[in-house]
């Protein structure tokens, strides 16, 4: 099997797994507060991840740049905390639909704050990808619900820890920063936990665990995904995940999206499409220059 073949099946599994842990998020979220589920989130992450320190010894936990984990750690605590609220506010499929646009904010923070040059292709992804917002949102025409902006400040505060990880990436590994992600956010969750807390009956049990599962292995196959194909590649699999939770909202919640949230979700899948090819060619003259291999390369 080639690199590209594995790097799609990974993303493949990527899809699936954040979509099943959508279903669990929204089957949860009656059971619990939202503070609650992010909560034990981070902790059944940190247990996840125990194997692998003891294995590795804490020395290799070591970074230079713990303002930047913390920064890290506080948007994708803040991004989990909105999207989570965004899928008990509206159908699971608009709220994915809107998170799409991640990669939009992505590269206009990426302008703002790592001075990256970005020319009229990119800035033409970029406007198309926010004219499909405005198509599932249909302002005037549908009443706007606090599930959007809460959806699209998911979206906003996932890209800033997607940002903030592109520089932290240059020193240090992705084990490392998850580490640090779930041992940073644990405190950070806990505290508005406790004000909101609801003793789990053994109803949540399997679900939580489910939960956790699917969000760990979800982030895994992300990563492998990433090391060994283009972006450009594999992002378009992880389109499927509309369909997927269109299908659990309906199934499980009774949830039907309209046909206007597949359009704009096309346009702004298409737009982050784009995206994606033009970062996979800036990276790769990039490596060129350095002598360095491509995503899936040899070296």
């Amino acid at each position: 099997m080639t690199l590209s073949s594995r790097g799609m099946l990974y993303m493949l599994g990527a899809a699936l797994m954040f979509s099943a842990s959508v279903g669990y998020v929204r089957y949860l979220s009656d059971l619990m507060s939202t503070f609650e589920i992010v909560f034990f989130r981070q902790v059944m992450g940190l247990v996840f991840m125990l194997p692998w320190l003891m294995r590795v010894g804490m020395p290799a936990l070591r970074t230079r740049q713990l303002p930047k984990q913390c920064l890290r750690s506080g948007l994708s605590y803040l991004g989990m905390l909105a999207s989570y609220t965004s899928f008990t506010l509206m159908p699971i499929a608009d709220a994915v639909s809107l998170q799409f646009t991640t990669p939009l904010f992505t590269t206009v923070l990426a302008i703002i704050f790592l001075k990256e040059i970005v020319g009229l292709h990119r800035w033409s992804a970029i406007f198309f990808g926010f004219m499909g917002v405005l198509i599932i949102v249909r302002p005037g025409f549908e009443a706007l619900t606090l599930g959007i902006p809460i959806a699209l400040c998911a979206a906003l505060f996932y890209a800033g820890s997607n940002v903030t990880n592109r520089a932290l990436s240059r020193t240090d590994s992705t084990a490392v920063i998850m580490f640090y992600g779930f041992i940073l956010q644990i405190p950070l969750a806990a505290i508005p936990a406790a004000f909101a807390w609801v003793t789990p009956g053994w109803d949540a049990l399997w679900p939580l665990l489910g939960f956790g599962v699917t969000g760990i292995v979800a982030q895994w196959c992300l990563t492998r995904s990433l090391a060994v194909a283009d972006a450009s590649l594999v992002e378009p699999v992880m389109f499927i995940r509309l369909p997927i939770v269109s299908a659990i909202g309906y199934v499980m919640f009774a949830e039907i999206p309209d046909q206007w949230v597949w359009v704009g979700a096309a346009v702004i899948f298409g737009s982050t499409i784009v995206l994606a090819r033009r970062e996979a060619l800036h990276s790769k003259r990039q490596a060129a220059l350095k002598g360095e291999p491509g995503p899936g390369g040899s070296g």
